[in-house]
């Protein structure tokens, strides 16, 4: 079963308060997570796009995912659907799961 990808509003709000460089960088890794869930979750297929792109398992069911360390998406996992809720830096990450 494929992952697919959604987006909370949430997650445009952010995108809002982002710089453009900032938004560029969520660009890429938002195409480094479409080739991760279109590969079945091969993480090797995405490092060829992004050679620093990350995927890891925060608490269930978020997820934090990135190309380096400064911009990161904030993935909730329900079954077969991801949803991105929230791009920040690590602060913003930490205050959101802290928040619910």
């Amino acid at each position: 079963m494929a992952l697919r990808l959604y987006y909370r509003p949430s997650f445009e709000r952010s995108l809002n308060r982002l710089g453009h460089g900032q938004r560029k960088i969520v660009g890429g890794i938002l195409e480094a997570l479409d080739i991760y869930y279109s590969s079945g979750c091969n993480l090797l297929e995405a490092k060829k796009l992004a050679t620093r792109f990350f995927y890891k398992q925060l608490r269930k069911p978020y997820y934090e995912t990135g190309i380096e360390r400064n911009i990161r998406v904030l993935i909730r996992r329900e079954g077969s659907k991801c949803i991105a809720v929230l791009a920040g830096n690590h602060n913003q990450i930490k205050q959101f799961l802290s928040n619910i």
